[in-house]
């Protein structure tokens, strides 16, 4: 079955009017699902913007929306303790009803790092930490207290209160498309989200990785549900592509020398979903025939609620 949810940039000009209108059109027009980034700053380099912390939001989501399901795509285990994030995804779960899903990833951005004081470690740390860090969670949302001795997190005797709503757990969700990455994927993830690799090739590459990273631990690789995150570009005609290109290249400072009647163009060579609703629809089954069975669509211009209109009545209903 294939669902489609919304995906925000959460530090790129996010405020809380904002996103209670997205959060309210997402949870009444069918979509499935409503997700928002881990940053700390502008990724685009536009430093002014506003952002709204993660599990702050999260929280005001869980009391918000009544039929969605969300979660952050990813947090950065570098920028949490896996022992409080464990506590904070328990507890807005709870508030949620259970539909909460954590996303998690090794970390990825330098610079945020560094401007913000956060150890910043080498990329074979970052993973073996992720690797801990999944097995530290589960064990703070099961029964009784828990134990944990690893080469960078420990548990004695640490209960997690409170537990999850869903049982045996909430799902988690692992991001990333490096092999060292997707071997943590194989060994703990409920499912894999496979951002950013252009459609559909890429997403093959990749898989066949995983396939192969399952194949050494001896895991079904069909027990790990794949979803795909990327950005979109809809319009009804031409002239509906070029205006909403326009505010693109107003979010996306990189886009700004390209001509508004050639970024559509542009943005398809690199993966996003591109053009009139029947031809994202076909993207769309692209993406599923190489198994991807969710999709977080990235929603960069936060006003234009009417992409979100349409994206629903003539996407969303034919997928779904």
């Amino acid at each position: 079955m294939i669902r489609i949810g919304i995906m925000i940039e959460g530090q790129e000009g996010l405020t809380w009017a904002r996103w209670r209108r997205v959060a309210e059109v997402v949870d009444t027009l069918g979509f499935e699902s409503l997700w928002r980034s881990d940053h700390l700053f502008s990724l685009f380099d536009v430093p002014d913007r506003p952002g709204l912390d993660t599990w702050a939001s999260l929280a005001v989501l869980a009391m918000l929306t009544r039929r969605i399901r969300f979660g952050p795509l990813v947090c950065p285990i570098t920028f949490h303790h896996p022992s409080l994030l464990a506590r904070q995804a328990a507890a807005v779960d709870e508030l949620s009803g259970g539909r909460l899903e954590l996303g998690v990833g090794a970390g990825w951005h330098d610079r945020e790092h560094q401007a913000f004081g956060i150890s910043y470690p080498p990329v074979g740390e970052r993973i073996r930490r992720l690797d801990e860090a999944v097995r530290v969670i589960r064990a703070l949302w099961q029964d009784g207290p828990a134990q944990f001795a690893g080469r960078y997190y420990r548990l004695d005797g640490a209960v997690g209160w409170p537990k999850p709503v869903q049982r045996p757990r909430i799902p988690v969700i692992i991001g990333g498309k490096g092999p060292r990455v997707l071997e943590v994927v194989a060994k703990h993830a409920d499912e894999w989200n496979c951002g950013g690799s252009r459609p559909p090739a890429d997403v093959r590459a990749k898989a066949e990785i995983l396939v192969a990273a399952c194949g050494k631990i001896g895991r079904d690789p069909k027990t790990i549900r794949r979803s795909w995150m990327g950005a979109f570009l809809i319009g009804e005609n031409g002239a509906a592509l070029e205006r909403r290109a326009r505010k693109i290249q107003e979010v996306l400072p990189r886009w700004r020398s390209t001509p508004a009647a050639a970024l559509p163009a542009a943005l398809r060579k690199e993966g996003w979903l591109v053009g009139s609703p029947e031809e994202i629809v076909g993207q769309i089954r692209d993406l599923n025939a190489e198994g991807m069975e969710r999709y977080m669509l990235q929603f960069f211009d936060q006003e234009d609620l009417d992409a979100l209109h349409l994206l629903a009545r003539e996407v969303v209903m034919r997928v779904t």
